[in-house]
């Protein structure tokens, strides 16, 4: 998949290149679906128990740790932040944790860190960089105030051992890619479409730098007004934390914890309305929720003065996996989308007993069984959704998808695909719209953009040219986003010798 996607230059796109890396080696191991992904998932998982173990450990017995450190996973696999899985957030899930462990093993050691500390936080400064650097705001908060607090305390060793080893980290971290771009001459293409396409035409708000600041902190005081769960491990377990002595040892532990807090909020969701964030964004609060409750568990576990022996460690290991995992399916339902439940709304529309595949499946058979050669394909007007990944077709045209932009910040999109349209420049065509509605009759919302359900700006205007050079071979009927959606597959007419 990276050979398919990162030298196209004009692509949009606000995830970096260590996020197609990963789905690189996904593809290795599962060409036609997305089942590689689900250990690059699992190994989130499992690292992110792995720091709030850590965490956890330097207040309270190892084996009382571990016990927390099983129920993390119902903070990062929150529904509807965690729907689909597959996302920056979810992967830098146990990096920001690791952030905030750096800052507390700080706070017991009067902020010093040593110079494995610094490289390894180096090191995620880099790699968060390159995947999502709207999630750096809790590193940019915890690097001024420690190194302000050398300054001011004269410590110019510890800022020596600060900048040495957090450089040599982020350089490991970056230098393999910028070797990369340099050698495939698309180095100004990168810094144009990660750095100055998603802060000029990705972003919703055009309002000042203060107004869009004061937007992301009313966005994440309402995320965390929004479900009670939240309410009580965010809210009541800051302020815990705020009053109690027995986390942090100093005020400015403290006061740094809140500030990184806010400054990851900030950032996180920077440039958007309310109402109008992409849920899985506010995936990334979550660390800072996860280290209140993980407080709250301790003083539980010391109240009741717990304890793990080696006559009931079994069963309370066992006990705590299983109320996890009740917990997980009482904040996550996607196991419902699932293949233990055939024929979900997911899966397809159609009332019937006989098992069903999702349109992804039934397309790319198609494609791949009607093509001489690899297919070529066209998702028009929408993003991705697999078709590519299930048909082994490699895009062709620059702008093979679109994203969640208006059309008069970035008209060269779909100005491409409707060329490409006109020409008949691929074999294949996947056109979605409302369930109910044909490709002649949907006009779009009105936005010019995306809607829900990735549905498409609309296809009425194109739908007589579309419909001259192609015709449509399959439809098929599921559940996307809340919404019922129309797949229609569609296949050149006048077939050229690579078909």
């Amino acid at each position: 998949m990276m050979h398919g996607i990162l030298p196209y230059r004009d692509v949009f796109e606000q995830k970096g290149p260590y996020v197609y890396l990963i789905h690189g080696i996904a593809s290795l191991m599962s060409g036609r679906s997305l089942l590689g992904m689900f250990p690059f998932e699992v190994l989130s998982l499992l690292m992110t128990m792995i720091v709030v173990y850590m965490i956890a450990g330097l207040y309270i017995h190892k084996s009382a740790a571990g016990i927390i450190a099983i129920f993390s996973p119902v903070f990062q696999l929150f529904h509807p932040y965690y729907t689909y899985g597959d996302t920056v957030e979810s992967f830098l899930f146990p990096a920001m944790l690791m952030l905030i462990y750096s800052l507390l093993r700080a706070d017991q050691e009067n902020l010093k860190l040593s110079k494995a500390g610094w490289a390894i936080q180096g090191f995620l400064v880099g790699l968060t960089f390159l995947m999502k650097y709207t999630l750096l705001g809790g590193w940019i908060i915890f690097y001024i105030w420690i190194f302000i607090e050398y300054v001011t305390d004269k410590r110019y060793r510890d800022i020596q051992r600060l900048i040495l080893w957090s450089l040599l980290g982020f350089l490991i971290a970056i230098v393999p890619w910028l070797i990369y771009f340099l050698v495939t001459h698309s180095l100004a293409a990168f810094i144009h479409v990660y750095f100055y396409e998603n802060m000029h035409v990705y972003m919703l708000s055009d309002n000042s730098v203060f107004a869009k600041f004061l937007e992301s902190l009313t966005i994440y005081s309402s995320f965390l007004r929004q479900d009670p769960l939240i309410f009580v491990c965010g809210f009541i377990g800051l302020i815990y934390l705020m009053f109690t002595n027995s986390i942090f040892k100093t005020w400015h532990g403290k006061a740094l914890f809140v500030a990184m807090m806010i400054s990851n909020a900030a950032f996180v969701v920077y440039g958007y309305h309310a109402g109008q964030v992409y849920q899985y964004y506010e995936l990334a609060f979550f660390p800072y929720i996860v280290v209140p409750s993980v407080f709250l568990l301790i003083q539980l576990f010391k109240f009741y003065q717990f304890k793990i022996t080696k006559v009931n460690e079994s069963q309370i290991f066992i006990g705590s996996v299983l109320i996890s995992l009740f917990l997980v399916l009482g904040v996550n339902n996607n196991i419902l989308s699932s293949k233990i439940f055939p024929n979900n709304a997911s899966v397809t529309l159609q009332s019937t007993t006989k098992p069903q595949q999702p349109a992804q499946i039934i397309f790319g058979n198609i494609m791949r069984q009607q093509s001489h050669g690899r297919p070529t394909l066209l998702n028009y007007g929408s993003i991705d959704m697999g078709f590519y990944t299930t048909s082994g077709a490699l895009p062709t045209n620059y702008y093979f998808q679109n994203y969640n932009i208006a059309y008069n910040k970035a008209p060269q999109i779909m100005n491409s695909q409707n060329e490409s349209i006109k020409k008949a420049k691929t074999q294949w065509v996947v056109v979605n719209t409302p369930a109910g509605k044909n490709i002649k009759q949907w006009r779009g919302t009105g936005s010019k953009k995306i809607s829900a359900g990735n549905l498409n700006p609309g296809t009425k205007k194109i739908s007589k040219v579309m419909l001259r050079n192609y015709r449509v071979v399959a439809l098929h009927t599921q559940n996307f986003e809340n919404t019922n959606v129309a797949y229609w597959l569609l296949k050149r007419k006048s077939a050229k010798p690579s078909d």
